[in-house]
């Protein structure tokens, strides 16, 4: 008895230490269901992060569970309400360098951007739950919408239109909700994840139908961007969807956007057809490789131009919207 108690006494501290490293290697917080219905779920409010699993990215989230310096109140003014997926929601990387931070600090008092990118909110998501979220923050100019990939399975699209977008379920009650507080428990679930999805992010994507007709495709697509458009018009707001692409490193050294043109194409059709603002990243990440030899996507401890965005990809998107609202406004 007394060797099985010394082993259990060191097995116990040896989890508390391990705990105590997580604090500062891997720490998120719990993600509860959204009272708001503007996103699936949000993080637990005015809870710091750090992550060094993927990049080094720290911060707090504000009252609301976003990844915002700032609280949102009730009736606070929204020029710009961002949408995404953990992309934007960027805890990848210090809170000062985020997308929305960023684009803050140019505007200046000129336009105030409020980010709501939570992980996992693709496309899909994101255009099931915008008319919601434009109620509920009312924006005064402008909607942005960020998306990492352009090609979607046809029944998702299909189900943006019937409304039938499956909820993201948060496991915020009972004992699974205060075993995800444990940090070491929190890292070694994903990790877990990781391996058995072999995921480069989080992030849900739609892989295309193999059989996918481009017409119909195409047909499907255009009904979602206008609906998009409708849902934004009818609050007086201009819709405005950026696409980020991964750059592919080939031998020679150069760069190739990792990116399928047949559906690249359907989507800016879809969004010139109905008045939708399209930001194809692919120009500025590739001037940015070759001139200085940035990739946008990456880490130095994951696989070079894979994952998230780094800082060096949230500096080029915020310059990019930035530069983009200004002209707009200016007209």
């Amino acid at each position: 008895m007394k060797t099985f108690f010394k082993i259990m006494l060191a097995g116990i501290m040896a989890f508390a230490v391990l705990c105590l490293l997580c604090v500062f290697y891997y720490n998120i917080p719990v993600h509860i269901t959204s009272k708001t219905g503007a996103t699936d779920y949000a993080w637990e409010k005015h809870c710091s992060y750090s992550k060094m699993t993927e990049g080094v990215g720290y911060g707090r989230m504000n009252n609301e569970g976003f990844n915002n310096l700032a609280d949102y109140n009730s009736g606070t003014p929204i020029d710009i309400l961002l949408m995404g997926s953990s992309h934007m929601e960027a805890t990848n990387v210090p809170q000062k360098k985020t997308t929305g931070t960023l684009m803050n600090a140019e505007f200046g008092n000129t336009n105030y951007v409020y980010n709501i990118g939570v992980s996992s909110h693709d496309f899909i998501h994101i255009a099931s739950n915008l008319e919601t979220a434009i109620q509920y923050y009312k924006p005064g100019k402008y909607v942005v919408i960020e998306i990492s990939s352009i090609q979607f399975n046809t029944q998702s699209l299909e189900n943006i239109i019937t409304g039938n977008v499956y909820r993201l379920p948060s496991y915020d009650s009972n004992i699974i909700f205060f075993l995800q507080k444990i940090p070491y428990l929190r890292l070694l679930y994903f990790q877990y994840k990781n391996f058995i999805k072999e995921a480069e992010n989080e992030e849900v994507q739609y892989v295309p139908d193999p059989g996918n007709n481009m017409e119909a495709y195409s047909n499907i697509l255009a009904s979602v961007v206008k609906k998009i458009y409708a849902v934004c018009a009818g609050s007086g707001v201009r819709p405005v969807i950026f696409y980020h692409p991964h750059l592919a490193l080939r031998r020679d050294g150069s760069a190739a956007p990792e990116t399928d043109a047949a559906y690249l194409g359907a989507f800016k059709n879809a969004c010139a057809a109905n008045n939708v603002a399209f930001l194809d990243m692919t120009d500025a990440f590739m001037e940015a490789y070759q001139n200085s030899r940035l990739l946008p996507h990456g880490f130095f401890n994951t696989a070079v131009g894979k994952g998230h965005l780094n800082k060096h990809g949230h500096k080029t998107i915020a310059q990019e919207l930035y530069t983009y609202i200004m002209q707009e406004d200016a007209i």
